[in-house]
């Protein structure tokens, strides 16, 4: 009876060693798998958290590997530059539109008519109904050519917000001082025309149309 029950023991201890054995396997595969997706297999650092890592830090792809102090200072560099240039484009993209408008009043102003002087385009309306036609088909091709360098323009700014917020996203310290510090530059230079009001702005328009 006695050996029956060392022998169940046994069997019993030898069951509990596997199991820990298989999960103990299960949860370093599962480690290393992590690892590898988070790098491990090119032998960048990453992390989740803010971390301060230099060399061997990796960004937006396994391509960028920073290898030296210098080629980390281009990185930091190159993100405080990236946001001073999204701030610039938004700059552009407001002037652009600034440069629009006041091309429609000018036009505006040249197409309005006198009371007196409607009769007579009214009598001649017949004979000038294919140039109208015309002159609106040109003006659907411009207003289309036009928002389509609006939206090239902010397709542009599109890339560039996401391209920041993956490298904000790698949670590296000096990496998020640099775009913290290109936001503040790049906005104290192109942003002072925001505090313009609508009436200042009537005359740079007249010249931005000329």
């Amino acid at each position: 009876m006695d050996m029956d029950m060392v022998t169940a023991v046994a069997t019993s201890s030898t069951s509990m060693v596997m199991s820990m054995a298989t999960s103990t396997a299960a949860a370093s595969a599962a480690t290393t798998a992590m690892a590898m997706s988070m790098g491990g297999s090119t032998g960048c650092k990453l992390s989740m958290l803010l971390n301060w890592n230099t060399i061997d830090a990796c960004f937006l792809f396994s391509a960028f590997h920073i290898r030296s102090s210098f080629n980390f200072f281009l990185a930091c560099l190159g993100s405080f530059l990236l946001v001073i240039s999204l701030e610039l484009l938004r700059r552009f993209q407001r002037e652009f539109d600034r440069h629009l408008q006041a091309r429609k009043s000018v036009r505006q102003e040249k197409e309005y008519v006198l009371p007196e002087e409607m009769e007579e385009k009214l009598l001649d309306k017949g004979g000038e109904g294919g140039d109208l036609r015309k002159e609106r088909k040109e003006r659907l091709v411009v207003v289309m050519l036009e928002q389509i360098l609006r939206g090239l323009i902010h397709m542009v700014q599109f890339s560039v917000s996401y391209c920041i917020m993956l490298l904000f996203m790698y949670s590296n310290g000096y990496i998020i001082t640099s775009i913290i510090f290109g936001a503040l530059v790049g906005f104290a230079l192109f942003t002072r025309d925001t505090l313009h009001s609508p009436t200042d702005d009537i005359d740079d328009r007249e010249k931005a149309c000329c």
